[in-house]
């Protein structure tokens, strides 16, 4: 066989991107959860056409065998073109593996991409989750033609992403963006471990003898709770003092607020509350974060997982000589 002809999976993606009008290329994205894999169809122009949702598998074997299922489903409607995948950890480009951790041990022990390249025969990319989620607010979003924003994704623990200069940035080790790893008091308690919702939840939960989630205990100190009352307040507070620090860090254009909790029609005015009081603290500046709530909700992983398929298969300009 001539050795033109011996293509990788990759290449082959790559000349179907190339050779058809985007606007007809439909992607089947992936966005891996800790209990739920959302999926769908999705266009190169970031349209979803359909989407659903599968609990997450116990071991790599069965979310291969998933993965299989979900392809033969969307086929039967659609031609797919690839597998665009958003993920937990930290996906390395180099290696195929998700290092990091994450809720779902399993996804970091084999080298997932070719794992999944070759159970789904489909060019593949697989992103950070935090990370597409900005690169979808920055490509169709509340982030659209700005250059310069933080994502901070509240959920289970806090996510992030940088970007800089209209690109991710990841830094020298692969971790930036992660800023729920940023130690807030002498205590040694995170970013994370102070205001995740489910951290949150913990606490209450914990006080009161009972099990009750993040929605739960909002309401509970809207009544006038005083142990939810005490844990929101510190939880906006921390919040702020957390989003405050990245401003002067990064300075950002803005600062997009993702995550369930932040759908909350006060969420971001309660952070402003907290800000102001340090902006009134700290005499030296003034400088107010402009915070902003995503635009696609739970669909920006999806969306964004595309966004990163496109940057990893868009045409290289030819080198003369």
């Amino acid at each position: 066989m001539a050795g033109g002809l011996k293509r990788s999976l990759k290449t082959m993606a790559f000349s179907e991107v190339v050779g058809r009008e985007r606007k007809h290329l439909n992607l089947l994205a992936f966005d891996i959860g800790g209990t739920t894999i959302k999926h769908g169809v999705v266009t190169a122009k970031g349209d979803i056409l359909q989407k659903g949702s599968d609990a997450t598998p116990a071991s790599m074997a069965l979310l291969l065998e998933l993965l299989q299922d979900i392809k033969h489903r969307y086929a039967a409607d659609y031609t797919l073109s690839g597998a665009a995948f958003s993920t937990p950890g930290i996906p390395n480009q180099i290696t195929g593996f998700i290092d990091g951790g994450s809720a779902i041990p399993y996804l970091h022990e084999v080298p997932f991409k070719p794992k999944a390249q070759e159970c789904m025969q489909l060019a593949v990319s697989f992103e950070n989750d935090a990370n597409c989620a900005a690169l979808a607010e920055t490509w169709l979003g509340s982030a659209r033609k700005m250059k310069d924003i933080i994502m901070v994704v509240s959920g289970s623990g806090i996510g992030g992403a940088i970007i800089k200069d209209g690109a991710l940035h990841r830094g020298a080790n692969g971790y930036g963006g992660e800023f729920g790893y940023m130690v807030m008091n002498k205590h040694g308690e995170t970013f994370s471990g102070i205001t995740s919702p489910v951290e949150l939840a913990k606490r209450v939960s914990a006080a009161k003898r009972t099990n009750i989630d993040a929605v739960r205990v909002f309401e509970l100190a809207e009544a006038g709770d005083e142990v939810a009352r005490r844990e929101v307040d510190r939880h906006f507070y921390y919040l702020a003092v957390g989003l405050y620090n990245l401003q002067f860090a990064y300075d950002p254009e803005a600062i997009l607020i993702g995550g369930a909790i932040s759908e909350r029609c006060d969420y971001i005015s309660r952070i402003y509350e907290k800000i102001d009081l340090l902006i009134t603290a700290n005499s030296m500046a003034d400088l107010r974060p402009n915070l902003c709530k995503c635009r696609f909700g739970n669909d920006a992983n999806l969306i964004g997982a595309v966004a990163y398929f496109n940057q990893s298969f868009r045409p290289k300009p030819e080198v003369a000589g």
